[in-house]
C-alpha cells in the first residue's frame, strides 16, 4: 500500500502559510489606511479650494490705503 504524502485530514496549516497570510493582511491594512488618509486630505484640499474660488480669493486683494511714511 502506498503512503500518503503531506498531512491528510484536518491537520493545521503549515507555519509558513500562516505567516505569509498574516503579512499579506498587514500590508492590505496599511494600504487601506493610507488610501483613507489620502482621500481625506484630498477632499479637504478640494473643499478649501472651492471656498476660495467662490469668494474670489484667487485674485490678490489690494491692500487698504496705508499712510505714507514721512521722514
Amino acid at each position: 500500500m502506498t503512503e500518503l504524502a503531506g498531512n491528510p485530514g484536518f491537520a493545521p496549516p503549515k507555519l509558513e502559510q500562516t505567516q505569509s497570510r498574516r503579512r499579506a493582511v498587514a500590508l492590505e491594512l496599511i494600504a487601506t489606511l493610507t488610501l483613507t488618509v489620502s482621500l481625506v486630505v484630498a477632499a479637504t484640499a478640494v473643499s478649501l479650494g472651492n471656498r476660495a474660488l467662490t469668494r474670489g480669493d484667487f485674485v490678490e486683494r489690494p491692500p487698504l490705503q496705508t499712510p505714507i511714511a514721512r521722514e
